[in-house]
């Protein structure tokens, strides 16, 4: 048995999982065990490294539906010369415990908006 192949559990006799749970001993780590996932009956040990859940699967995804797997593209989070560009970032946002108003015209403003009047606050 691998973790996550489905089969019907001799102890509680429903259709279940297998989980993989550590086995202790107090603090110490003795081992792996394989349980069901409804009643936790112990199924034995896993047989090798195979029963582990390996951390990408989408090499087996893009295998299973016959493409080749694209090479994962980094995203770029440096900030650019718009960054920031919020109200509350700006020389004329009035903040108020109980409303936050424009100084320009008295409006009420949203912290997290933008203006085409902004000023960076120094």
């Amino acid at each position: 048995m691998r973790v996550g192949e489905s089969f019907v559990c001799p102890r509680c006799g429903e259709r279940s999982i297998v989980k993989s749970k550590n086995k202790m001993e107090g603090f110490t780590l003795i081992g792996k065990v394989l349980v069901c996932a409804l009643c936790g009956a112990e199924l034995g040990n896993p047989a090798d490294g195979s029963a582990e859940k390996t951390p990408s699967n989408s090499g087996r995804l893009a295998a299973l539906l016959g493409e080749s797997a694209p090479p994962e593209a980094k995203a770029d989070l440096t900030p650019d010369e718009g960054y920031g560009r919020f109200c509350r970032n700006c020389v004329h946002f009035i903040e108020h415990p109980f409303k936050t108003l424009c100084g320009i015209d008295g409006h009420a403003a949203d912290p997290m908006g933008e203006c085409p009047r902004f000023k960076k606050k120094e």
